[in-house]
């Protein structure tokens, strides 16, 4: 399997490997004349196996001598087989009936009865970009310190604080910067109202966990109202 967390592995010939196991695993549970899994209905299971044998086929063909046609199909095959595995994987197999030893079986994640805990955000964001773009609005692009390339927000936060202003000068009093809103992604668009034209507007940003718990503010940083 791949090292990264999903579970599906990335390499063709690991796919295939994994996916035959799952879908027999699966067939065999969900077997009418001796059904251990009844919850899962036979056609579902069924469309699994189908699943299985297209894209296994379609793999097979390029095993040896083939043509970009037929890569293209088997790569057509493993998406659509992704596509049905993820909600079937989610909606049958993540619950009982179906055990820590079946999944792990089935070479799935086990799920952890202890969340990892949600701790107070600890690093800053850096706003990498900010420019006016008409109609009174600011665009801003905003990452974590520690993650310069990567628009993801830290794990067990819900947004970035931002708290701004704007007036004739710029502001780089923090307790200055009265109005404030959650953004969820980078980039992200504020509004403001027209008599703020052509003045400053300066803001800072810092993390919000699940919790509402806060982390140390960015840099303050400011740019002319268009």
């Amino acid at each position: 399997m791949s090292g990264s967390n999903d579970y599906m592995p990335s390499k063709d010939a690991d796919f295939d490997g994994w996916f035959e196991n799952l879908s027999r695993y699966v067939a065999e549970r969900v077997n009418p004349a001796s059904p251990i899994w009844s919850f899962i209905p036979l056609d579902t299971a069924a469309e699994l196996s189908d699943h299985y044998t297209t894209w296994h086929s379609k793999y097979q063909v390029t095993r040896g001598a083939h043509t970009n046609v037929d890569t293209e199909a088997k790569n057509d095959a493993k998406k659509v087989a992704k596509k049905f595995i993820r909600p079937f994987v989610a909606q049958y197999l993540k619950f009982p009936p179906v055990t820590d030893e079946d999944r792990t079986a089935m070479r799935l994640h086990n799920r952890d009865p202890k969340p990892t805990p949600i701790a107070v955000p600890s690093t800053r964001v850096v706003i990498t970009d900010m420019r006016a773009i008409g109609g009174f609005q600011i665009r801003i692009w905003f990452r974590d310190e520690q993650t310069p390339n990567s628009n993801a927000i830290p794990y067990g936060c819900n947004g970035c604080l931002i708290n701004f202003a704007w007036g004739k000068e710029r502001i780089t009093d923090v307790t200055a910067l009265k109005e404030s809103k959650l953004l969820t992604r980078s980039p992200e668009t504020i509004t403001l109202p027209p008599e703020s034209q052509s003045e400053y507007f300066s803001c800072v940003m810092r993390w919000q966990n699940k919790k509402g718990q806060l982390g140390p503010w960015g840099d303050v940083q400011s740019i002319v109202i268009g």
